[in-house]
């Protein structure tokens, strides 16, 4: 009688443990649909895609920070040999550089304190483009601009802040 006894709890664990796993893969494929369905992607927008075609070909021109706080809002002035940032509230060139380097979706900027104290490293990227109702029908074109601290932060994307910058209109 004590072997059938064991056999029987023997079984009974083999059982549970059956259900167990059952019931995880269940939850966990439960969990894996649910953040397909729910999460949907969204792609970066890519300086050769149909929506950037409204606007500039290169990034050059002058891009002014959309941050609503005027106060603080600043230019980036990015022609052929230089590239600097204003501050809108002095008028006084805060950074400057003089090469950038366009690596796939972004474009790499390194940046020098006019004091010479601090170096900013940042990338920009094409952002949102819309189309308003505009009787000359242009597009309102956008870049996102990524600081970092060092050159290190930015070979792992850890940027400090972001700022989205908008073309300025002729």
């Amino acid at each position: 009688m004590t072997s059938q006894k064991y056999f029987y709890k023997r079984l009974d664990f083999i059982q549970l443990h059956l259900a167990i796993g059952r019931l995880t893969m269940t939850i966990v494929c439960t969990l894996v649909v649910l953040i397909f369905t729910v999460v949907l992607p969204a792609f970066a927008l890519d300086w050769g895609d149909n929506e950037w075609a409204s606007c500039p070909s290169t990034v050059e021109g002058t891009w002014l920070s959309d941050n609503p706080d005027s106060i603080n809002s600043k230019t980036l002035n990015i022609q052929k040999n230089r590239v600097s940032i204003t501050q809108n509230m002095d008028g006084e060139v805060s950074f400057t550089g003089n090469t950038f380097l366009e690596k796939g979706n972004f474009i790499e900027m390194v940046l020098q304190s006019t004091t010479k104290e601090k170096e900013i490293h940042l990338k920009l990227r094409p952002h949102i483009v819309q189309t308003y109702s505009d009787p000359e029908n242009r597009a309102h074109c956008r870049i996102k601009v990524f600081q970092f601290n060092s050159q290190a932060h930015a070979k792992f994307d850890k940027y400090s802040s972001w700022e989205i910058y908008q073309l300025k209109r002729n």
